[in-house]
Formats: C-alpha cells, sequence, structure tokens
C-alpha cells in the first residue's frame, strides 16, 4: 500500500490557506479587484483551485470511482462540485459577485492540476528489477 502522508498533510495545510482566502475574500479584507495586476481573480481562481483538486487528489490516493463506465478522479470532482456551489453562494453575498469567467478559470485549473497529479509517480521503492 502506498503511503501518501505527506500529501495528506500538504492538503490539510493548503485548506487552511485556501479557506483564509476565502473568508478574507468574504468579509472584504481582500481586495476583489486591483487596476495594478489585470486578470489576478480570474489568474487567483485558476491556480487556488487547480492547487486544491491537485493536493486532494493525492492525498487520496488517486482514487477514481465509475460513473456511466468511465472512470473519474474523486478528489477532483469533489473540488468542482463544491466550487460551484461556493460560487452560486457568493449571490448572497454582498461583497461577492457570481461569475462565470472565475467558473471557467476553476474548471480549468482543475483539470490542468489534475492532470499534473496524475503525472505524479508516487511510489516508494526506486529499487530497479533485474
Amino acid at each position: 500500500m502506498k503511503s501518501n502522508r505527506p500529501w495528506v498533510i500538504a492538503f490539510w495545510f493548503y485548506f487552511g490557506i485556501l479557506m483564509s482566502i476565502v473568508i478574507s475574500a468574504y468579509l472584504k479584507i481582500l481586495p476583489v479587484k486591483n487596476a495594478n495586476i489585470p486578470f489576478y481573480d480570474t489568474i487567483g481562481h485558476f491556480v487556488l483551485i487547480g492547487l486544491a483538486a491537485f493536493f486532494s487528489h493525492l492525498a487520496m490516493n488517486k482514487r477514481h470511482f465509475l460513473f456511466l463506465n468511465i472512470s473519474l478522479p474523486l478528489a477532483p470532482i469533489l473540488v468542482t462540485i463544491v466550487t460551484v456551489i461556493e460560487e452560486f453562494l457568493q449571490n448572497l453575498s454582498p461583497h461577492r459577485t457570481f461569475d462565470l469567467v472565475d467558473l471557467t478559470a476553476n474548471f480549468c485549473g482543475i483539470i490542468l492540476f489534475t492532470y499534473l497529479a496524475e503525472r505524479i509517480n508516487t511510489n516508494k521503492s526506486t529499487k530497479k528489477q533485474p
């Protein structure tokens, strides 16, 4: 069995950072728009949510499930569901707005970072077989 403890620790550390960013945005501590850096909000969605998919996928040992005979990665699907819910909840906040561009950036980040996580070799053994 593969040990994924370092990835689990990395996921929970990153989850704490991500939650502090989300809470800061809802409390208007974090600026929503910045004129100095164009598209920083969209880039932030891409990278932050993509990294959430990356770390969660590795923390769950790249677990997949079958849906209509298609193997889907479990953790990135969960990140996608939470992301969609959170984006729609922004309609209830006076400081946040729903944005399809942000949602698209989230999806693109999830896809790219899941692909990168799939490419990481998590096997511990480095012995070569004769």
